[in-house]
C-alpha cells in the first residue's frame, strides 16, 4: 500500500457530469417545492374560509384528517426546502473545487456515494463511524 497513490481531485468531465446532476435534481426540487406550494397555500386558503363551518359541515375526524394531511404537506415542503440547500451548497463547493473530496479522509468519495447522495460531504467509511 505505500507504493499505491491516491487520487485527490476529479477529472473535469467528472465535474461537470456532477454538476449537470446536481442541476437536474435542483430543477426537479424547485418543481416540487412549486407544486407543495401550491397545494398548500390552496389548502390553507379553502381552509381559511370553510373552518368556521367544519364543525357544522364536516364530520370531525374528517376535520382531523385535512389538518394532518396539510401538516404532511408542511413537513414535504420543509425537506424540500432543506434538500435545495443542501444542492446548492454543494454547487458552491464545486466552483471552489471542494466538491467530491471527504471533510473528514480527504479521500474522494466514491462516484456511485455521489450519483446517490450528490450533496454528500462525506465518505461511507467516514460517514459510518460512530460517533
Amino acid at each position: 500500500m505505500a507504493g499505491k497513490k491516491t487520487k485527490k481531485a476529479w477529472s473535469k468531465e467528472d465535474l461537470e457530469y456532477f454538476k449537470n446532476l446536481i442541476l437536474r435534481k435542483r430543477d426537479e426540487t424547485i418543481k416540487a417545492i412549486k407544486r407543495l406550494e401550491s397545494t398548500t397555500v390552496h389548502d390553507v386558503t379553502h381552509q381559511d374560509t370553510t373552518s368556521l363551518d367544519s364543525a357544522y359541515a364536516y364530520h370531525m375526524a374528517d376535520v382531523g384528517t385535512d389538518s394532518q394531511e396539510r401538516e404532511k404537506a408542511f413537513l414535504w415542503l420543509a425537506r424540500e426546502n432543506k434538500f435545495l440547500t443542501f444542492l446548492n451548497t454543494a454547487l458552491e463547493r464545486l466552483q471552489r473545487g471542494e466538491y467530491g473530496i471527504c471533510i473528514e479522509c480527504g479521500e474522494l468519495i466514491p462516484k456511485e456515494r455521489l450519483e446517490e447522495v450528490p450533496h454528500t460531504q462525506h465518505c461511507v467509511n467516514c460517514k459510518n463511524k460512530p460517533k
